[in-house]
């Protein structure tokens, strides 16, 4: 690459970069006014302001305030992706047991960290009775992308003789429909609970089974 193509890149990658990092502060402000306000009662202007910027840059990056909603809602979605694929890595050495607490503990931990957002949009979606199109699709391709990963998972279980092989096609949605109960029984009831609390009746259920040890 010659001195001319570099300097026609660099700059290039430099207004991309700092687009990305706007528009990941609009979503962060947008958020916390959410938070604050409640999901109708928030304004574009209210948000432009909290970010420092003026309302119609906030109109450049999203057409409308539905249209950042989504974005924020997406966004979301990627990150707890990126944490459960960097807790993947970080635990690859470790057994089983202890990589799956540490998978579905990342779960419980981004909803509290955005558990008001997403108690907000479940009150909306309730509210509402149907979801608007498109927000089902982005709901199961997001666990798709989940159960991917616990199948992917699941697979060390079996090697070590952590969990039976013939029933391990249905392993990654029995722990998602259990983690996902467990996020709307604390989104309803607008109570978060600290997460290794929830997490170990559901690893005792799912590992050891509910019924009683023989004695």
């Amino acid at each position: 690459m010659n001195a001319r193509t570099t300097s026609r890149v660099k700059p290039t990658s430099l207004r991309l970069r700092m687009k990305e990092e706007a528009r990941a502060s609009i979503l962060d402000a947008a958020e916390q006014v959410l938070a604050e306000q409640g999901l109708h009662a928030a304004r574009m202007d209210d948000i432009a302001a909290r970010v420092g910027v003026s309302v119609g840059t906030l109109y450049n990056y999203f057409e409308d305030r539905q249209q950042l909603l989504e974005a924020l809602r997406d966004v979301r979605g990627r990150e707890l992706l990126a944490l459960l694929d960097a807790e993947l890595e970080r635990s690859q050495s470790s057994p089983y047991r202890a990589r799956l607490h540490g998978f579905l503990r990342c779960i419980l931990e981004h909803s509290r960290t955005h558990f008001r957002l997403f108690s907000l949009l479940l009150e909306d979606s309730l509210r509402r009775g149907a979801s608007r199109e498109g927000d089902m699709d982005r709901h199961l391709e997001m666990w798709r992308e989940v159960s991917l990963r616990l199948e992917h998972l699941g697979r060390q279980g079996v090697k070590e003789g952590a969990l039976r092989p013939e029933d391990a096609r249905h392993y990654p949605a029995m722990l998602l429909d259990l983690m996902q109960g467990l996020v709307l029984r604390q989104l309803i009831a607008k109570q978060p609970a600290p997460a290794d609390e929830l997490l170990a009746p559901v690893l005792r259920c799912f590992l050891e089974g509910a019924a009683p040890r023989p004695r």
